[in-house]
């Protein structure tokens, strides 16, 4: 997958519940449709938009009801170790400086800096609901070497810096906490110990697996959260909709929190839910 299209379907997927961890819960082993996306489809076509003022244009042609969406134009430049990271695992930097022929010894700032020489700013433009931008801006400046957003909304450009961003809300504390963990953890020792660190009691964080049972050698980890006291009903619900849509999956999850851990799986071939 493009080193972008990552973050572009997880910005997406961020935006299909105004609730954060209810999004996770409900939604999580699937993305939303980027054909859904009104500020760069129209009659079914993918529009060119190069410039914030193209994608601010935009908002003219989106429906009077919409409820404050705009089409938000984004200016990037992105960590490559963040994919990396994400889809090698904790093997990555032995397995990119066997594939580039880095010497093993390099250090990851190193790394990073050989592989971010050729890259140019990322631009784009994104249909965002209201209340969600600064899931958004959050989300895509973790994903930045600098920290640093540009964007434009239509109200000239301005600058979100990560660095300088320190949520006093409850809620955006937790969403904070949500998305580093998504987004950055890409090892099971470092899911579970963000997950004994979060600000709520009432939710987890799981190390989770994928597996498609019909297709060997597929599969995907990735940490998630999870409210407690719904962990096994959702699990049912994750089941329930991997066998309407005939997707044969072992889901199995490790599980901390502030209190202890947890383990919970289902298989959609067998039907079997467990959490123990």
């Amino acid at each position: 997958m493009p080193k972008l299209q990552f973050l572009i379907l997880f910005i997406f997927f961020i935006q299909v519940a105004p609730n954060f961890i209810d999004l996770f819960e409900k939604e999580i082993v699937g993305f939303v449709d980027l054909s859904e996306d009104k500020c760069t489809i129209s009659d079914g076509k993918s529009l060119i938009i190069d410039t914030a003022t193209q994608c601010v244009e935009r908002n003219s042609f989106l429906p009077k009801d919409d409820n404050g969406s705009k089409c938000c134009f984004y200016s990037i430049k992105l960590d490559p170790l963040v994919n990396l990271k994400k889809n090698l695992g904790e093997n990555w930097k032995k397995i990119i400086s066997i594939k580039e022929g880095y010497d093993l010894n390099i250090s990851e700032e190193e790394i990073r800096k050989k592989l971010s020489e050729h890259m140019n700013i990322k631009n784009n433009c994104l249909y965002v609901k209201k209340s969600s931008n600064f899931t958004i801006l959050y989300a895509l400046s973790v994903t930045t070497i600098d920290g640093i957003v540009k964007y434009d909304c239509g109200e000239g450009q301005k600058i979100f810096n990560r660095n300088e961003f320190h949520p006093t809300n409850k809620k955006e504390i937790l969403d904070k906490q949500f998305i580093e963990s998504f987004l950055l953890s890409y090892t099971e020792k470092d899911c579970l110990k963000r997950g004994t660190k979060l600000s709520d009691d009432n939710y987890q964080l799981c190390w989770c697996e994928i597996d498609n049972l019909p297709y060997s050698g597929f599969n995907d980890k990735s940490c998630f959260p999870f409210r407690i006291s719904t962990f096994q009903e959702r699990l049912k619900e994750l089941m329930n909709k991997a066998k309407k849509e005939n997707s044969g999956e072992e889901f199995k999850c490790t599980c901390s929190n502030n209190k202890g851990t947890i383990k919970g799986r289902y298989n959609s071939d067998t039907g079997e839910v467990k959490v123990e």
